[in-house]
């Protein structure tokens, strides 16, 4: 979370200065904040369907219903993923005024990328998986630690695009942009 958090300053052309301390521990809240969002919408992916099918069930809704309960579990999923990619956008960069955006171009183009390619990783490792026979246990450390890199890689695509496009809108004399290298509007 630190490399992310001096990538996106390198990203907005300004240079750190936040305390040693306060950055471990922007870092360390990143992370587990990062962490409890991206499993609760792992959970309700995995097992959001069968919450929906049980809790119908138990109250007799229709089958509408249920088609209803799992796209509204999507949904927010989806929800807790933007939310992610919204907290690294504005607690991540040393930028000293910020304006807190639920979506922007780089989130979303961010979450796009990160959907698209953990999907595109999935199908290769469903028909050309040989981690686990070349490496043994050490395979599913590594496919972690490649969808980890693919990750950060969403994120700093996404936040070089907002980064992008609060400098041409400086450049265009926007009053609350700001242009490359600097801090405050």
């Amino acid at each position: 979370m630190t490399r992310l958090i001096s990538t996106l300053n390198a990203a907005y052309e300004v240079p750190e200065g936040r305390s040693w301390l306060k950055v471990h521990a922007i870092s360390l809240g990143l992370t587990v904040v990062m962490a409890v969002l991206i499993v609760t919408a792992l959970l309700l992916v995995l097992a959001g369907g069968h919450l929906v099918g049980f809790v119908g069930q138990g109250l007799g809704v229709s089958s509408v219903g249920l088609i209803v309960g799992k796209v509204l579990q999507w949904m927010l999923a989806l929800a807790f993923v933007v939310l992610a990619f919204a907290l690294i956008y504005y607690y991540a960069p040393d930028v000293k005024e910020r304006h807190w955006y639920w979506i922007t171009p780089g989130s979303v183009v961010g979450v796009l990328l990160w959907a698209l390619s953990s999907l595109a990783l999935r199908g290769y490792l469903h028909f050309f998986n040989s981690y686990s026979k070349t490496y043994g246990s050490l395979g599913a450390v590594i496919i972690l630690m490649l969808w980890f890199y693919i990750t950060g890689l969403a994120f700093l695509v996404g936040g070089e695009i907002n980064s992008t496009i609060e400098h041409a809108a400086a450049e265009h004399g926007h009053p609350e942009a700001k242009a490359e290298g600097q801090k405050a509007a």
